[in-house]
């Protein structure tokens, strides 16, 4: 498919066309969405800060041991690890809250580019946390605040990144968009273990003579344990800083990126600027797109628009609109709608077209309800659409308690799952570069793995159904992977453990920690889209710090098996709650619904599906 280079400007000498009602405007302009292709340019903005999160979240792995030999002489305290892991996920929560609700409030495009300045801002800090002259300044409270600091800019992206590519994206292609984002992730943390990788092995001739961790700590005298701690100590720093690297490429296109397409015409009612917007990716038309079935099909030739099927139901006279004749009126220059020329919000109904001798029916007022308090209520409660944030927010819960606690801490147990001892005799050089090619070969390459082939299987199946499956494989995985780390002292399984972790680590992207990015994307209204996802992915970052402090237990009581096995039950409520609640956001077929059809709630989905079934049973008793 062409790639074309997005447009920085946009262009207002030209216009819809005059006669057209602001419903029939709204409707050009969706389907022009839907027939555009696969928005490349709109995964590239949006995944390369969603790498950088992943980043700066999982490159604590391979920090953390380099902290540990400089300070700690090979053993990094327990308590400041969690201090460090549970602040990272803290900020998450408070990035995600604020500023999913300010996104609703203000706009997508005011927020996006602000977190990547965050982000940026916490790199560059955490990278020059020191400890003063003779210790006047805590370096574990500097990162801990810098953690905290780079969270809430990490956080503040898992909103904006997956909802403006949902509202740019067309149906068809929506999901995979979104895999294609989330495929960014593991992305990124392979990216981090391979820069830890290469900055160890360039620095190698420093490290070698260090015969162990004491030997190359700040404690060192002689001159080649100094040597080896300073050159340790650049290393960590250089991992760290560089996170800031792809998002200052990012925040480039993000702060000129264009308000999305949905809450230009949802909140703003903005139909010219949309469509424009729609265009600002360079995403062309599809000629393999289906046509678009809303009761509207439309011809468009650049952005001189005009209707060519009829509103409402078929046939001829007043009341309906035909198709418009291109005589000597058409022809004349019209005029364009600017911002100071669109229609207001009461004179949709008052003007009419005189085609083949009925004139245009006064439509009904187009726009949708606009975010407040009472509505917000009215939405979640009266309606009964509380279980769909409930369920997202549930699953997303459940999935990050296992899936952080496997990830996270990698660093602790994935050494003992190799069968290596780490202690402050173990050589710096060696125990570096043992766990970050674990860390590798056991999370990396299987999270990879699963991302991609997550991609594929997004057009084939419904996500509620691979997010259940996911669950109840991952359940199944972990009794197996449990009952191997309970019996490895008499069994010697290592290889078995490993490869059966890293088939975990690929169902968890094949399958929930994939979707629950997805779903909440979808199945929310544009007014509280960003402010749901938001707290939905809050709720997962809660049970990520849930599980932080369980893997201490766990470290210190070596039961990581039996932890395993608990989990379950973890499990089995995540496909209980993705079967009984999540909110489906596709067909029978498993194809995805329009976000304005879904934006409707849980009441109309409903009752669509209960169409398509009876559907399918009328053609089967034909057939």
């Amino acid at each position: 498919m062409r790639l074309t280079w997005p447009r920085f400007w946009v262009d207002h000498s030209k216009g819809f066309n005059y006669y057209l009602t602001w419903q029939e405007r709204r409707n050009l302009v969706l389907s022009s969405v839907e027939r555009s292709g696969f928005g490349w340019w709109i995964v590239l903005v949006a995944g390369i800060g969603f790498l950088t999160d992943a980043y700066d979240i999982f490159s604590i792995n391979t920090v953390v041991p380099m902290l540990s030999i400089i300070y700690w002489e090979g053993k990094f305290p327990t308590r400041y690890q969690l201090g460090m892991n549970t602040a990272t996920l803290i900020g998450s929560m408070i990035g995600q809250v604020v500023f999913g609700m300010l996104a609703d409030r203000y706009g997508r495009r005011k927020m996006y580019g602000l977190e990547l300045i965050v982000t940026i801002t916490a790199s560059l800090g955490l990278a020059t946390a020191a400890t003063g002259v003779h210790g006047s300044m805590s370096i574990i409270a500097l990162l801990i605040f810098w953690r905290l600091v780079m969270g809430v800019g990490i956080g503040a992206d898992y909103p904006l990144s997956a909802v403006i590519t949902a509202e740019f994206a067309p149906t068809r292609y929506r999901a995979r968009m979104l895999a294609a984002v989330f495929i960014c992730q593991p992305l990124g943390q392979l990216i981090a273990v391979l820069m830890a990788f290469a900055v160890t092995a360039g620095f190698k001739s420093y490290i070698i003579p260090a015969a162990g961790a004491k030997d190359c700590s700040v404690q060192a005298t002689d001159l080649a344990g100094m040597q080896c701690a300073r050159t340790v100590d650049r290393m960590w720093r250089l991992v760290a800083g560089l996170g800031a690297v792809p998002a200052a490429i990012a925040i480039v296109f993000r702060l000129t990126i264009p308000e999305s397409v949905y809450y230009m015409l949802d909140i703003q009612n903005d139909s010219n600027e949309a469509m424009y917007a729609k265009g600002y990716f360079g995403s062309s038309e599809d000629p393999n797109s289906p046509t678009i079935d809303n009761g509207d099909s439309f011809q468009t030739d650049k952005h001189e628009i005009a209707p060519i099927q009829r509103l409402g139901k078929s046939g001829s006279g007043s009341g309906y609109i035909g198709k418009l004749q291109r005589d000597s009126s058409v022809h004349q220059p019209q005029p364009v709608l600017g911002h100071e020329h669109h229609f207001s919000h009461n004179s949709i109904e008052e003007y009419t077209i005189q085609t083949g001798g009925g004139a245009v029916e006064a439509l009904e007022d187009p726009h949708q309800a606009q975010a407040s308090r009472a509505d917000f209520m009215k939405y979640m409660f009266e309606e009964g659409n509380w279980t769909d944030l409930f369920a997202t927010s549930g699953a997303w819960m459940l999935l990050d308690f296992t899936f952080y606690l496997l990830g996270v801490n990698s660093s602790s147990f994935v050494p003992t799952m190799f069968g290596e001892k780490s202690g402050p005799n173990q050589p710096p050089y060696g125990k570096l570069m043992s766990g970050e090619r674990h860390i590798m070969e056991a999370t990396s390459v299987g999270a990879l793995t699963g991302s991609c082939i997550a991609i594929f299987v997004m057009h084939h199946y419904s996500q509620k159904k691979i997010q259940m499956g996911g669950f109840m494989v991952l359940g199944g995985l972990f009794i197996i992977v449990g009952a191997l780390y309970v019996t490895l002292p008499s069994t010697n399984a290592h290889v078995a453990i490993v490869i059966l972790y890293g088939v975990c680590q690929l169902f968890f992207n094949l399958g929930p920690n994939t979707t629950t990015f997805i779903i909440p994307a979808e199945a929310f209204p544009t007014r509280y889209r960003c402010t749901c996802y938001g707290i939905s992915a809050a709720c997962g970052k809660l049970g990520s710090v849930l599980g932080q402090v369980v893997v201490i237990k766990v470290t210190r009581h070596k039961s990581l098996g039996v932890t395993l096995i608990t989990f379950v039950i973890v499990m089995l409520v995540g496909a209980l709650l993705t079967r009984y609640l999540t909110p489906e956001t596709c067909d029978i077929n498993g194809k995805g619904r329009k976000l304005e059809d879904l934006a409707k709630g849980k009441r109309f989905r409903k009752q669509e599906e209960r169409r398509e079934r009876d559907r399918a049973a009328s053609r089967r008793k034909r057939s």
